[in-house]
């Protein structure tokens, strides 16, 4: 299904189904058939709320809890003001990292109960010559979670004599993982008081990763079938605004409140998916639209922006750059999607496992390869201390020897091109 909050605004979804196509053609599958269509869909809808530790709301300690209605695969918690510390998540299967305005959480091995041989997507136990999923799509993925062709052409044969190709999931769900309806929570100290009044207060939001079902319809052709398909994407969602609620109307002491239960791990660099991302948003040609590029040390499956002042057009399929990821262009594969005005957007794939010889990251910006565009402030942004912005991206790291599946802590995105800071003018429509 189509999310009426992606990025259709401004550019229209112009290339939507030939990006879709072009993944059907990556996986051997013609999964969108005549009148089908899918997206980047949602991971899980969640509420999230800050509480403070102790009777106090003066201090800066307090309490993350949040609850989602589907299965979440890693997470991010990202500010707009430095955090000191955080405790251990509550979600056991989970582990988190990472330092400055956020940190990420993810899982050691994503696979689980199946496996996933580092270096591929989880449908070959090596780098496929020349298809993940063999010359019709229809091995058995070594991962959970993992779909391969069940309808269709399953042999050898002139195409015109099989009815449509249907995808479907079939093997088991993943144990690493936070189930849905889980109440996960979890202490953070910030460096000053959630209660800070002025221009810019706290906020924070809660990013979400998993691997969502995306289903398609295939009409039937001559030979029949026609029905439902499904592969599975790999997801950043937009960011989730964590309720404040509990420090409405309270003042800074400047000291930390509460005993116990407090946030002692320290917020260090991150080790498990050490990835270091570096990019710009500036303005673009066309009025009233700006340019994001960034670049990242490690491979990137899934990413999202935001900002503590509203987005109101969320980027479009990135173009990539680069061929570190093989001879073929990396681009527009990702879809992104988000409320519109809103706190940031989310960005991922439709099809996790893909994997050719020219393709060896499957849908993946590959370290080092540059990605760019175009997305949209409410108000033109301005340098300095007004507009902020920040990148969060998720990967499928080789931890030891398992693949895991982690969320980075957030990474600021330099704002140049527009001019010193004055309040940002409201943009023209």
């Amino acid at each position: 299904m189509i999310n009426s909050s992606r990025s259709e605004r401004g550019w229209q979804g112009r290339r939507r189904i030939a990006v879709l196509v072009s993944i059907a053609g990556v996986l051997g599958v013609a999964f969108l058939g005549t009148a089908g269509t899918a997206s980047a869909a949602t991971v899980a809808d969640c509420n999230a709320k800050l509480e403070p530790v102790g009777k106090s709301t003066a201090g800066t300690q307090a309490k993350l809890s949040f609850v989602c209605n589907a299965p979440v695969r890693a997470y991010t918690v990202g500010a707009n003001k430095p955090i000191k510390s955080y405790g251990a998540s509550s979600a056991t299967a989970l582990t988190c990292e990472g330092a400055g305005v956020g940190f990420g959480c993810g899982v050691a091995d994503r696979a689980a109960p199946g496996t996933q041989t580092p270096g591929t997507t989880g449908w070959e136990t090596k780098a496929p010559p020349p298809n993940a999923g063999g010359s019709f799509a229809t091995d058995t993925p070594t991962t959970c979670n993992g779909f391969k062709r069940t309808s269709g052409q399953l042999a050898a044969g002139p195409s015109a004599s099989f009815p449509p190709n249907q995808t479907s999931v079939v093997t088991g769900p993943c144990a690493q993982l936070i189930p849905a309806g889980t109440t996960v929570t979890q202490t953070i100290r910030f460096k000053s008081s959630p209660c800070a009044a002025g221009n810019d207060p706290l906020q924070l939001g809660l990013l979400v990763g998993g691997e969502p079902t995306v289903t398609s319809f295939v009409a039937p052709n001559a030979n029949g079938g026609g029905g439902e398909s499904a592969t599975v994407g790999e997801f950043l969602q937009a960011p989730t605004q964590v309720s404040m609620k509990a420090f409405k109307g309270c003042r800074s002491s400047g000291k930390s409140g509460g005993k116990g239960g407090g946030a002692k791990k320290s917020a260090v660099p991150a080790t498990k998916f050490p990835v270091t991302c570096s990019g710009t948003i500036s303005p673009a040609t066309t009025p009233s639209i700006s340019t994001l590029s960034f670049s990242c040390t490690q491979n990137v499956r899934a990413f999202a922006v935001y900002s503590n002042k509203p987005i109101d057009l969320p980027g479009d399929e990135p173009v990539v750059n680069g061929t570190n990821g093989g001879a073929l262009n990396e681009s527009a594969v990702h879809q992104c999607e988000g409320s519109i005005p809103g706190p940031g957007y989310g960005c991922g794939i439709v099809d996790r496992q893909a994997q050719t010889t020219a393709l060896p990251n499957g849908n993946t910006i590959t370290a080092g390869n540059l990605a760019e565009q175009r997305m949209g402030f409410e108000r033109t942004p301005c340098q300095g201390s007004g507009t902020k912005a920040w990148l969060v991206v998720m990967g499928e790291p080789v931890i030891g020897s398992t693949v895991g599946e982690f969320t980075s802590a957030p990474q600021q995105l330099a704002i140049s091109g527009f001019g010193k800071c004055k309040g940002g003018k409201k943009k023209k429509k």
